[in-house]
């Protein structure tokens, strides 16, 4: 063979080795995000709107929200009113009109204010398992489809038997992440005692805690056989994580957090938990192993800003890193405070 032929043949096989390698990454590539391994991004709020001389900073946070392209949906961590304020129609109907304002799928977990806290008087002495029954009728009017203009098809409880009431626990996945949301309030998961509370109310509470633990279950046996890269967990209250067992603070919470423990434990890859309540915007790691008394790695806390913090927080999810989630505060200048030092 020629040397002319010989460095013909060499470049022609560089060549097509080059192409074999480079169709190789890119089928790898689509492969991978065929599978479902891509990075996306999602919107995180809680506890607003509270107030209404704060409605239009809603309205803020909905604008720049909508005006980002790259958030796949939002999800609401409850309370959607403050404590002192009437739990009326009127309220729950302004509420949904302003999340429909939201472009993206908008998912809700209910908080305590709209409606196990109604019973107050200032919030208008109403009975706190018919407003319940409202909330539901009026925010997940069709189980297994979200809100917002663009809707989303998730999983709901309600397709149990055993748990038909509860279209609010949902749960979906993207690229390989599991999200759920879990109807967990405050003021003690409801336990809080009030004039006529019945043993209706007491019912409530007992079954609405097996559905939860039934629903955690599930969704990490799901993640689990699905081979999911992280576990993403909504719900409304701010459950006692760091309070001693038994504390008041953990009061209606006890058995939810062992499962969540044990859960998180088995599952040994990232889980982020995601609440409001107590209006402390925080990332941390709060969990701690009910036997070895330290911090167990794999669990993350995210507080959401809310109520008098009227902003919102950005999650990125990439399943390929190690911590699957990231979260950075979006800070809205519109809503920024004046903070005069004299």
């Amino acid at each position: 063979m020629s040397k002319l032929n010989r460095g013909l043949l060499l470049k022609l096989s560089a060549a097509v080795c080059c192409a074999i390698v480079g169709q190789t990454a890119i089928a790898a590539s689509a492969h991978n995000n065929a599978q479902g391994y891509g990075k996306f991004e999602f919107a995180l709020i809680g506890d607003v709107p509270y107030k209404e001389v704060d409605y239009w900073k809603v309205d803020n946070v909905i604008a720049e929200i909508n005006a980002d392209k790259q958030l796949k949906w939002v999800l609401h961590a409850g309370d959607i009113k403050n404590g002192s304020t009437l739990c009326s129609d009127e309220m729950f109907e302004d509420r949904l009109q302003r999340f429909q304002h939201f472009t993206i799928p908008f998912i809700l977990t209910p908080g305590d204010n709209e409606w196990t806290d109604c019973h107050r008087a200032n919030n208008g002495s109403y009975q706190p398992l018919e407003r319940l029954n409202r909330l539901r009728e009026l925010f997940y009017p069709v189980p297994g489809e979200t809100l917002g203009q663009k809707t989303m098809t998730v999983e709901t409880q309600a397709e149990d038997p055993n748990y038909g009431e509860f279209v609010e626990n949902t749960r979906w996945m993207e690229q390989h992440v599991m999200f759920a949301a879990l109807h967990i309030v405050g003021s003690n998961n409801a336990l809080a005692n009030f004039a006529g509370r019945t043993p209706a109310d007491d019912a409530e509470v007992t079954h609405r805690v097996d559905a939860t633990r039934a629903w955690i279950r599930e969704t990490f046996a799901k993640a689990k056989a699905e081979d999911a890269r992280g576990v993403l967990l909504l719900f409304q209250a701010n459950p006692g994580f760091e309070s001693a067992t038994g504390s008041d603070e953990r009061k209606g919470f006890e058995e939810i957090l062992a499962d969540l423990e044990r859960e998180t434990v088995e599952f040994k890859k990232p889980v982020m938990f995601a609440h409001g309540d107590s209006h402390y915007v925080r990332i941390d790691k709060p969990m701690k192993g009910s036997i070895s008394n330290r911090r167990i790695e794999n669990a993350t806390r995210v507080e959401t800003f809310g109520a008098d913090d009227v902003h919102w927080l950005r999650v990125v999810v990439d399943p390929n890193s190690p911590e699957v989630f990231s979260v950075h505060q979006e800070i809205v200048d519109k809503n920024l405070e004046q903070h005069p030092l004299l």
